[in-house]
């Protein structure tokens, strides 16, 4: 085992810290416009593309509206179902691809209470779902909840009703933490607080200050309040400044703006459809991938967490169970060492060590490989150069020609401040990033991310914060770290030129002089013209990924399977449109990919020689055909097209139609230039099939050709000509092979 075989530690997987579960709880708000159907059915819907991207694939309609949230069925009636359709989706996707997390639904401010267990009462709240892993019975149950609501408009109305007296959220946020403390008290928490009232308490002064502790409280507990405001109606904003902006807004950064003020979109439809947006984003789970002190100068430094942005998602493993336990638990898989002579099990830590060989073995002259032996402090020595996790401040550069994508060497991570471990992180780290975005800087360091991590040069890429039109953030604030190589890791790559289609332009020409034309240069350019839309990964789900899933869910709920559903395919409709013919052009110019002639493969694995000057387009010189004949008599109508249309190719004729065509075409060819003989080969299997296709041939109908289709050919073409182009030679002679030939 070499010392330094190990996997590195900075593997995609490995990098992260362990998974914790996640907690979820909906607090939606019960008003009369989040229960009244605001939401007109005969408009278009407000998840609906405005824009499809082309003819093959139309813009959602009812039948299809709510793929998006995971339903399929009408378009939701008001903003309440909505929002439960979204919890439903969430619930879909969780139970496949984290089924340990939970979800629970809380509807605040109702008339109704429900009461699922004798000990769990919440005032003023209906709970559709208490806090609980997600199953598909739970999946099941709201399904049937939001059935019964898409057939009846008034069925959410009777079953939550809705608050005349005071405001309780100060209820619903006691209710949450209650919930999360009894079912939940390891995980991480999330409340999703969804209302469309900006004004809770009518502006009294005492409430508000008690909401805002309350709030206060539950951050401080480790609770996260993620906020999704909608307008109450179509042309009604969401005024944040009358409550929720001071509640919910944290502290003041240096100039003196609160540093996560809540966006809210003005219009309805868009409002719900960056809600949906903004929960699939923060629905993903950000693992940390390491915490480490930022140096930027002497005794000064500040803590960042860094997360992988970019990583392959990959299918989750089946559990594995013990089918003899009587309730099938799950295998704990553990990792031993024996030893090979003995089998006595060995510690790992005190009786294994790790080498590095130096040379090898040679038992002719007696030498053997040094083995040089290292434990685990004398390896992490040597890779960290006794230096601690840590990024190191190199200093800075102009952004403009320090940054190359191509030396790159892995994906790059994506560093926040760490205000819990060194005070005062954030401010140090948003003056440091303001400052590299004005002055349009790239920083460089010297990275090493964990106690084995290998030293790494990194370059320091700023990014400022990025908001859609529908006030979604597309690009969050922070530094990316992107993975420099050493000279070490540089390498040539050894590509021999290949044919340019481009003119050089003559040395002797004068400077006035026009360089020569360029036409495939400019017809690409006006095709590329057409394919300018950047590619957004967001609209590409894994289809294999996205399949598997999706059969396991409908399995679980006993749903109908899904169709498999693939976005990559490319619209060859709309590719043909528009660019079809520039395609066609290019063709044209452009010459084709030479194959070599003397590669011509036939059923025994021969050549058919073919002189570089010969062939029918050639000086006239006939090829050399004798293996390809060989092959005919042994094999007839029996011969493999591929192996038909290679001859054909070394002969200079057609290569597309059918087999009997294709065998009638050699055989024509083979006769009118002697190298067939009727003569004693008449009753021969080969020639008597082949002439058997001949005669089904005169008969059949005559076809446009099919390969000729798929290559798009007509009569510009070189490759193309009609059927009756060609006469059939009627002349044949008999060439009886000499001895040499036979040699050869």
């Amino acid at each position: 085992m070499g010392a330094f075989g190990d996997s590195d530690d900075e593997d995609d997987v490995a990098d992260e810290h362990r998974y914790q579960k996640e907690s979820i709880l909906w607090c939606i708000e019960a008003t009369e416009s989040m229960l009244a159907p605001t939401l007109d059915s005969s408009a278009p819907p407000p998840l609906a593309d405005p824009t499809p991207t082309s003819s093959a694939r139309p813009p959602p309609t009812q039948a299809t509206h709510g793929s998006s949230v995971g339903w399929k069925g009408k378009p939701a009636k008001s903003k309440m179902e909505e929002c439960l359709r979204c919890a439903y989706a969430m619930m879909k996707r969780k139970v496949i691809s984290s089924p340990k997390d939970y979800v629970g639904i809380l509807i605040w401010n109702t008339a109704k209470e429900a009461k699922l267990t004798t000990d769990s009462l919440y005032p003023d709240c209906y709970v559709v779902q208490e806090v609980q892993p997600i199953t598909a019975e739970n999946i099941r149950k709201l399904k049937d909840l939001l059935e019964k609501a898409e057939d009846d408009p008034d069925f959410l109305p009777n079953l939550f009703g809705i608050n005349r007296g005071q405001n309780v959220l100060g209820s619903a946020l006691s209710s949450a933490n209650s919930m999360f403390r009894a079912r939940s008290p390891t995980a991480q928490n999330r409340i999703y607080l969804v209302t469309d009232n900006d004004d809770p308490f009518e502006g009294d002064e005492r409430l508000h200050t008690v909401i805002k502790k309350k709030a206060t409280d539950l951050t401080e507990m480790g609770y996260e309040i993620e906020p999704f405001f909608v307008p109450p109606s179509l042309g009604a904003g969401f005024d944040l400044y009358k409550f929720y902006g001071d509640i919910l807004a944290g502290d003041e950064d240096d100039e003196g703006e609160p540093s996560n003020w809540p966006v809210v979109n003005e219009d309805l439809g868009m409002a719900l459809e960056s809600m949906v947006a903004s929960m699939r984003t923060k629905e993903a789970m950000k693992r940390v991938a390491f915490k480490i002190p930022f140096v930027l100068g002497k005794d000064l430094s500040i803590g960042i967490v860094g997360y992988n942005m970019v990583g392959e998602e990959k299918r989750r493993l089946p559990t594995k169970v013990d089918l003899s336990t009587q309730g099938g638990d799950e295998v704990i898989t553990k990792t031993v060492y024996k030893d090979e002579d003995t089998g006595e099990i060995l510690d790992a830590k005190k009786e294994i060590k790790k080498y590095f060989q130096v040379g090898r073995t040679d038992y002719e002259t007696g030498t053997k490989a040094a083995k040089i032996f290292f434990d685990d402090q004398e390896i992490r020595k040597v890779k960290t150069l006794g230096r601690p996790p840590s990024l190191k401040l190199l200093g800075f550069k102009p952004r403009k020609g320090h940054l190359k994508f191509w030396e790159t060497i892995k994906h790059a991570h994506f560093i926040y401040p760490d205000e819990e471990r060194y005070s005062g992180s954030t401010r140090a780290f948003a003056s440091l990033l303001k400052s590299m975005v004005k002055k349009d800087v790239v920083g460089f360091a010297s990275f090493i991310a964990r106690t084995i991590s290998k030293p790494q040069v990194v370059l320091l890429l700023p990014q400022a914060e990025k908001l859609n039109s529908a006030g979604v953030q597309v690009e969050p604030p922070g530094i990316h770290l992107c993975q420099l190589p050493f000279a070490d890791d540089i390498r040539e790559l050894g590509v021999e030129p290949g044919v340019s289609v481009i003119r050089k332009a003559d040395p002797d020409a004068s400077d006035d002089e026009e360089g020569p034309e360029q036409p495939e240069v400019d017809l690409a350019k006006k095709m590329m013209k057409y394919y300018s839309k950047p590619y957004n990964p967001d609209k590409f789900p894994n289809p294999a990924l996205n399949y598997f899933y999706e059969t396991l869910a409908a399995a679980a709920l006993k749903e109908d399977l899904p169709e498999p559903e693939d976005q990559t395919i490319p619209l060859y409709e709309v590719i043909e449109q528009r660019v079809g013919k520039y395609i066609r052009q290019l063709r044209e110019l452009v010459p084709q990919d030479e194959i070599d002639p003397t590669r011509v493969t036939t059923s025994k694995k021969t050549r058919v020689v073919k002189k570089e000057d010969g062939g029918a387009s050639g000086s006239g010189e006939a090829p050399d055909l004798s293996d390809f004949v060989e092959s005919v008599r042994e094999h007839g109508a029996k011969l493999k097209v591929a192996d038909l249309k290679a001859g054909l190719k070394a002969m200079g004729e057609r290569t597309s139609g059918r087999k009997d065509e294709l065998m009638e075409r050699v055989m024509d060819y083979l006769r009118s230039h002697g190298l067939w003989s009727d003569e004693g080969d008449g009753e021969d299997d080969a020639d008597g099939k082949a002439r058997k296709g001949g005669k089904k041939k005169s008969k059949a109908k005559k076809e446009v050709d099919d390969d000729e289709d798929d290559l798009m050919l007509g009569p510009d073409d070189d490759d193309y000509e009609e059927k009756d182009a060609k006469p059939k030679t009627k002349k044949r002679r008999v060439v009886v092979p000499d001895d040499d030939e036979d040699d050869d």
